[in-house]
Formats: structure tokens, sequence, C-alpha cells
């Protein structure tokens, strides 16, 4: 039976070295999930994730019990993919935000996540991979915030933390992302029926 997130606190908080192999168990798969989503990147993604569960265990031995028992721990290891995604990315736009940021700053009010749901993208393209497809090809600010919000689930909250932006900017670059990924579903779906009738339209042979 999987550990709960708070059961999985409390045991780091008790004896980090002997359960953090649970930890590793428990997120890897969706941290390389991630981490593959934003590098588009096998060997990327498997080299950031490995690189920030050894940063995470490094930053857990400098906090004392309450505060690991404290974290949002899912929303904390994504945190820590992140900040290695961007600094392998030395010239990227995004900032990269200290890891005590989210537990420190409870000012920042978890919003609902009361519109634009995952459902209305994926009743518009059915075949997931191919929605994948067309989100790498969004610019990275768009890109990013997307796969936060629609493919790892995370609040405005997490994600203004994880970007170091107001919660307002975050709302509006997804707003803006979807905009474009619906542009681009339509184009796809565009040509699609074009080809689908050029194919069914006989040919006239000269004579």
């Amino acid at each position: 039976m999987e550990e709960s997130e708070q059961e999985l606190l409390a045991l780091l908080a008790s004896d980090l070295h002997g359960n953090f192999l649970r930890v590793v168990e428990h997120y890897q798969h969706r941290l390389y999930t991630f981490a593959l989503r934003l590098t588009r990147s096998f060997q990327d993604a498997e080299d950031i994730v490995q690189e920030a569960l050894v940063g995470a265990y490094v930053s857990l031995e400098n906090y004392t019990p309450e505060r690991i028992r404290a974290l949002k721990l899912q929303a904390w290891l994504y945190r820590v993919v992140f900040n290695v995604y961007s600094h392998s990315r030395r010239n990227t736009q995004l900032h990269l935000v200290p890891l005590a940021t989210l537990e420190e700053h409870p000012e920042l009010n978890p919003a609902d996540r009361e519109e634009e749901q995952p459902e209305l993208l994926c009743t518009t393209w059915e075949q997931q991979r191919e929605l994948e497809d067309l989100v790498a090809r969004l610019p990275e600010r768009y890109r990013v915030a997307i796969t936060c919000y629609y493919f790892e689930q995370l609040s405005y909250r997490e994600i203004a933390e994880l970007l170091a932006q107001p919660m307002g900017t975050v709302k509006s670059t997804i707003s803006r992302g979807l905009r474009l990924l619906r542009a681009s579903i339509d184009t796809q779906e565009q040509e699609r029926e074009e080809q689908s009738w050029s194919q069914r339209t006989p040919r006239h042979k000269n004579p």
C-alpha cells in the first residue's frame, strides 16, 4: 500500500537516510514525466531527475524535522526538478526560485481550478500523445505553464511559486497558451479534413 504524502513526510522527518528511497520510488515516475515534458529528451529528463533527487536529499539534510513535516512534498519536488531544468538552460527567461519559498510564504493562497479544465482539451483532441506534441511546440513560457497545470495538475499557487510569478500572470499565461493550443488543434483538424477530401475526390485524367 502506497504511503500518503503526510506519511512520507513523517518518515523523512524521523529517518531521512532510511526512508528517502521511499520518496524516490513514490515520485520518480511522475518527476521523470514532468522533466521529459520540459526537455523533450529522454536522456536529459533522466539526468535532471537524478540531479534533482540528489539535490532534494542534500536540502532535506539541512531541514529540521518540523520543517520537513510542513513541506508540500510533491510541489516541492517539482520545484527542485524545475530548478535543475532552468539551471541547465542558462539563457532561459524563467527565474530560479529558492527551495524554501513555498513553505515560507503562506500569503499565496491556493486558487480554485474554476475554469479551463483539462477535459476541455481532451474532448477536443482525442489522442493524448498528439495533444502533448502540440503542447511541446508552444513557446516555452506557455509550454511550461500548461504542462504544470494540465499534465502535472499543479495549482495556480504552486505554479506561481515555481515560476516566481504573480498568480495573475500565471492565469493569463495559461489562458493565452490555451488559445494558441486550440488554434494549433484547429489547424491540424483543417489540414486533416483537406487531406481526407483530396483523397476522396477522384482525379480526372487528361484525354
